[in-house]
């Protein structure tokens, strides 16, 4: 089985847009199963364009902090200032299909043998990954079902392998990796949408269940017509300026 697992578009309809592209081009004859790990809407211009997708391409997808906001106006008071507003103005924004497609998401799910979750294992939307001890990390990778299981939330890539009782925290850049057998893996796919590593491109992840190999696509892509779009929305600047790193 292919997984493509996307996390954090943040309604950014080009970026998802420039992701299914090079997905195509990448498994053109063999159609992988897309996997969004939450906050599809946020931040972004276009959150029912983005959703209004997913639900075409019959994505499957958990509930990210964003969503929660969305279906949920009394989780709003955890989100600031500024994301309350975008959270707010976003809820309106969807139709009544897609607000409904959302509030039905899961917390977690299972998909060929690896857990998805937006934030924490076993299935917490809200708590990130550094908010957790190490000592906290390894007893939740130790209870989980499953070998390996895929987070976003902190929009960075990441790797953490729990190796006889040893939790190794690494980067996770382009290219691929075998996610080794016998060891438990924690694999951050960054953003798709509102990345946050001083790298515009969209990130996501391709993982091939059989052969264990992970491999992580930087795709290019228009990322100053979607901040234009957040300014001619109303929505605050700095989710614009966020896009283009070098402005910020």
């Amino acid at each position: 089985m292919h997984l493509a697992i996307l996390s954090d578009i943040h309604a950014n309809l080009e970026a998802l847009q420039a992701v299914l592209g090079d997905l195509s081009k990448r498994l053109p004859e063999v159609p992988p199963r897309i996997v969004c790990l939450g906050d599809m809407v946020g931040y972004g211009a276009d959150p029912e364009a983005v959703v209004a997708l997913l639900r075409k391409l019959r994505a499957q997808a958990v509930m990210g902090n964003h969503e929660l906001g969305v279906v949920k106006p009394g989780c709003r008071r955890f989100f600031n200032p500024q994301a309350r507003e975008v959270v707010a103005w976003t809820a309106a924004a969807l139709s009544g299909e897609s607000h409904a497609w959302l509030a039905g998401l899961p917390s977690a799910m299972s998909i060929g043998g690896c857990r998805m979750v937006h934030g924490l294992p076993p299935d917490h939307p809200t708590i990130y990954l550094h908010e957790v001890s190490d000592p906290e990390l390894v007893r939740i990778l130790r209870l989980l079902p499953e070998e390996c299981c895929f987070v976003g939330h902190t929009h960075r890539l990441a790797h953490l392998r729990l190796r006889a009782g040893v939790l190794v925290h690494a980067l996770l850049g382009e290219g691929s990796v075998v996610l080794e057998p016998g060891v438990r893996h924690l694999v951050n796919a960054g953003a798709v949408g509102q990345p946050r590593d001083g790298d515009p491109r969209a990130k996501y992840c391709l993982y091939d269940t059989s052969s264990q190999v992970l491999e992580v696509r930087f795709v290019p892509y228009d990322a100053g017509r979607a901040a234009e779009k957040i300014l001619a929305a109303g929505l605050p600047a700095a989710y614009a300026r966020r896009l283009l790193p070098e402005q910020a």
